[in-house]
């Protein structure tokens, strides 16, 4: 099986935005509820939204056999800074390794600074332990207010880039 991780292009818009609903509708069903997530989907994830995106931040797809599967997109922030601010797979294709090329290659194809933030919600234990295993640290604990309701997240920060083979 052939796997490929590149910058994103206009027309993935919109498997991007298919893997974004249903990433979401399956890792937030018990923390974020739906009526809250669609309106955070139709707002960030349609297709002239996720058009703008890739045009004007470092965004990056992991295909296999030609499909998107997944995706990454990083912020630069001020001061030799960035951020992950969106990073989602495929539901079924978790746990494969996936997501470790992804956030790697991504890194790399973007060269970005260190350190990186990202933000994970409380419950979503999942993508908690994988950031934990790739060296991510926690900074702090809030809760912040999203469409209405409140979550609490956790922020994490990457200082140092650790290889491993595990997702």
């Amino acid at each position: 099986m052939s796997v490929n991780v590149r910058k994103a292009k206009l027309d993935d818009a919109a498997a991007i935005k298919q893997i974004a609903e249903n990433s979401w509708h399956d890792t937030y069903k018990n923390i974020i509820p739906l009526d809250v997530q669609n309106q955070f989907l139709n707002k960030f994830y349609n297709l002239e939204t996720l058009q703008n995106r890739i045009g004007a931040t470092p965004f990056a797809v992991i295909e296999t056999e030609g499909e998107v599967i997944g995706f990454a997109n990083f912020v630069e922030l001020a001061k030799g800074k960035s951020e992950l601010s969106a990073f989602y797979l495929n539901p079924i294709l978790k746990q494969k390794g996936f997501g470790t090329r992804l956030l790697d290659e991504g890194m790399s194809l973007f060269h970005l600074p260190l350190p990186m933030y990202v933000n994970v919600e409380k419950g979503n234990d999942e993508a908690y332990r994988f950031y934990l295993r790739k060296g991510f640290v926690v900074e702090e604990e809030f809760d912040d207010d999203f469409y209405g309701y409140t979550l609490a997240t956790i922020r994490l920060h990457l200082t140092h880039h650790v290889e491993s083979d595990e997702e």
